[in-house]
Order: C-alpha cells, then structure tokens, then sequence
C-alpha cells in the first residue's frame, strides 16, 4: 500500500487503488454469495427428494378421486398418462391439480387461475409431466436474489470507508502544496517543490512558479525603483532648501537671483515628480481607454512642432525623412508621450550641429517609428541599460530624470509593442531609437 501511495502520476494512485478495491469487494461477495447459495442448497435438496417420492414405485395413484374439502395443493405435481389412459392421468401425485395434457418439453398451464411450469416427455408407453407452481419458483427466486444482495449490502459500507482513506492518502500531497502556496507573500517568494508532486500538478506547480519568479523580479524592481526615486528626490529637495535658506539670508540685490535658482530647482522637482507618475500610470496599463485611430504623421509633425524651440536652442537640425501614411489605433497622449521622449533624448544627446531625422514605416502586421541621429552614439553597454530607471547614459543633462525610456517601453508594452535602442546600421556614429506597435 505504501508503495502504491508513492507512485508519482495522481491518476495512477486512484487507478490502482480504486481497482484493487473492486477485486477485493469482488471476491468477497462472490465469498459470500457461494456461502448463502450453499446454504439455500437444501431447498433444492428437498425439491429433488419431493420428486423422488413422487416417482416412486406405487407412489402414484390415478383412482384417488378428488376431494371436495379445500386444502392447498401441493407445489410439485407429478402425472403419468399410460396408452390406454384418456384426459385424466391414470398416475398421479395430487387428486386436486389435474392439469391438461401439455405438449412435449417446457411449457406453461393455467389451472384455477395459477400459473404452472410443466415439462413433459415420452417415455416408452408412459407419457410423464412435471409441474411447478409459478408463484413458488417467483418467491424462491426472490428469496435467492435477497441472500445473494446481502453479503454486498453488508460489504457496501467497508467499501465507502476504504474509499474515503484511499482518496484522502492519495490528495494528501494537494493538501501540502495548498499549505505551502498559502505562506506565499511579498516576503517569501519561494518557488514550491515541484518533484514531490503528482504528474498532473507539475505543469501548474511550473505555471505558478513561473509567477513567482517575475513576481519576484517585479517586486525588487519596485523595492529599488522606490529606493532610487528617494534618492533621486533627496537631493532637489536638499538644494531647494538650501537655497530657501540663502535666500531668506540674501541681501537685496541677490535676492531675485537666487529666487530664480529656487524656481528652477521647483520645476525640476515638479517634472521628476511628473515623470514618476506617468512610469507608474504606464505600468498598471491605463492605456486600455479612450482608444481611437491616431495619424502617426500628424502625431510626428506635432511632436516635432513641439520640440523645434528646444532643438533650435540646442543647434539640432530635426526633420523627417520618409512618413507613411498609416493610422494605429491608441490613446493620443500615449503615443505623444512615447515619440517626444525618444526625439527629446535624441534632441539632448546628439550634440551641437547634429541632426535629428524621424520616420514612420508600414511593415507587415506593424508600423515603425524610427528616430535617428548622428550624435556621439552610446557603448555596447549603455546600449544594454538604457531601459533602466534614473539611468542617463554618458553626459548627465542636470534637467533629465533618467525616467523618459522606461515610460515609452512600459506604455509600448501596454500596446503589444516595444521601444528598441541600437547603433546605426551604416557604420554612421549615432543612435536609431525605434517604437514598433502592432496593427489591429
């Protein structure tokens, strides 16, 4: 039994249990059944002896004539017709049944409104017949039938207790996972053991290990976004209260300058704070409403628009090179959002003299927004970070947050789609930074 509740597949376990217990309810109600048949093996005992004495010689006797007082006939009759005999037997055991003459073999005879089963043969000159109320073969019948139920109906409870502890040894390891699932939180991430567990587990035991593991990733990654947004919020906050306290110890003619200095270090902190919103608005997918069918060339002549006083500014020639004319149904802000952050990187980045280009190409099942430059470009392994929040790759620009790819990758992964970063394919210095978003 040990051995049968070690065995790996669920479906195995039951399969053997519940057949092994079949084979032994089997046996012993065939035990049993052999047992009342044998017992009742003195009825038929008595109905062979009745037919003996019957039969017997001088036993019979056709000139006995029928009596008129009533008294039960007898179950089992016997009649014997010689040659020289009419309708009445010239033999028989009970004066009070006198049945017809049946034909041949096994029949069936009314008499005084009982059925009788009869066999009738030819022998040499007699033609003998036996009979058996029907009434008493029904009631024998039923009698047998009860004493061969009763050993299962007395086996029927040890069969429902066996099968209770054989399905509760067997779904004792669902009991064990349940447990061990339940201790899951954001402070044990522990995979469960999937080895112990039944064949038919391990797929969903894999499945929610799976969860457990990007659970387990996200929840870090949310514990270190936290601790770098404190960190990134920390020194803003220290700055404007230095300078508040310069400022409330300047004299007059510093006074504007240094006001100046706070409003910048306000503003900075305010669009931190802003950007930090926007990641965590991206991430819980809130891109599911307002949908509707978004030109992407109108979408990048606006952004372009946009960003033409910061690129003046900066010296970047921006323009476009190829826009296909191509729709993409989505919430306008996002995919404002998404483009003006990659043009705004590339804007700030390029370096004096560049040249920003944008574009937007039909491919098959999806649209591509590509923006291009030929600034400096970026290390293999800036390449590798740049997705990773309050991350700036090369020069710090004292107005970035670190924040802008992370919330155009969460919001393109809202859509099916993705933000890809990589070096120029024609050997050219600079970076193509990509959105692709599925059609629908």
């Amino acid at each position: 039994m040990t051995k049968m509740f070690a065995a790996t597949s669920l479906h195995r376990r039951l399969s053997i249990a519940v057949a092994l217990l079949a084979a032994l309810v089997g046996l012993l109600g065939a035990l049993g059944t052999f047992l009342v048949v044998s017992s009742l093996a003195t009825e038929f005992d008595s109905s062979l002896r009745d037919v003996a004495a019957h039969v017997r010689s001088g036993a019979l006797d056709g000139t006995v004539p029928r009596t008129t007082a009533p008294r039960k006939p007898e179950d089992l009759v016997v009649q014997i017709w010689s040659a020289t005999d009419g309708a009445r037997p010239g033999k028989l055991s009970d004066p009070n049944v006198i049945l017809p003459k049946a034909a041949p073999g096994f029949s069936s005879v009314s008499f005084e409104g009982e059925r009788w089963d009869v066999f009738a043969l030819q022998a040499a000159n007699e033609y003998i017949q036996i009979a058996e109320l029907r009434s008493v073969r029904t009631r024998n019948a039923i009698r047998v039938a009860f004493w061969t139920l009763l050993p299962v109906l007395a086996l029927l409870p040890l069969l429902v207790l066996t099968i209770a502890i054989t399905v509760r040894l067997s779904l004792r390891p669902l009991n064990r996972i349940g447990r061990r699932t339940a201790q899951i939180d954001l402070n044990n991430l522990q995979a469960l053991d999937a080895k112990a567990a039944p064949d038919e587990l391990r797929p969903f035991l894999d499945s929610i290990n799976r969860m457990i593991e990007r659970l387990s990733v996200l929840v870090n990654a949310e514990r270190q976004f936290i601790a770098n947004a404190a960190h990134e919020l920390r020194s803003p906050l220290a700055a404007m209260q230095l300078q508040m306290d310069n400022l409330r110890n300047a004299p007059e003619r510093e006074r504007e300058e240094r006001l100046d200095a706070l409003q910048r270090g306000i503003w900075r902190t305010s669009s931190l704070v802003s950007k930090l919103l926007g990641l965590a608005r991206a991430e819980i997918g809130g891109t599911m409403k307002s949908r509707r069918d978004v030109s992407l060339p109108q979408l990048v002549s606006d952004v372009i628009a946009d960003l033409l006083p910061l690129a003046a500014d900066r010296g970047v020639d921006i323009g476009v090179l190829e826009l296909d004319q191509v729709s993409v149904r989505a919430v306008e802000a996002d995919l404002r959002i998404m483009l003006k952050n990659l043009v705004d990187n590339a804007i700030r980045y390029a370096g004096t003299d560049a040249r920003v280009d944008v574009s937007v190409y039909r491919r098959p099942g999806k649209v591509l927004i590509e923006v291009m430059d030929n600034g400096p470009g970026m290390t293999n392994a800036d390449l590798e970070r740049v997705f990773e929040r309050f991350f700036r790759a090369g020069v710090s620009d004292e107005e970035g947050s670190g924040l802008g790819l992370s919330i155009s990758q969460a919001l393109a992964a809202n859509y099916g789609g993705r933000v890809v970063l990589c070096k120029r394919a024609d050997d050219a210095s600079g970076v193509v930074a990509s959105i692709e978003l599925p059609l629908k």
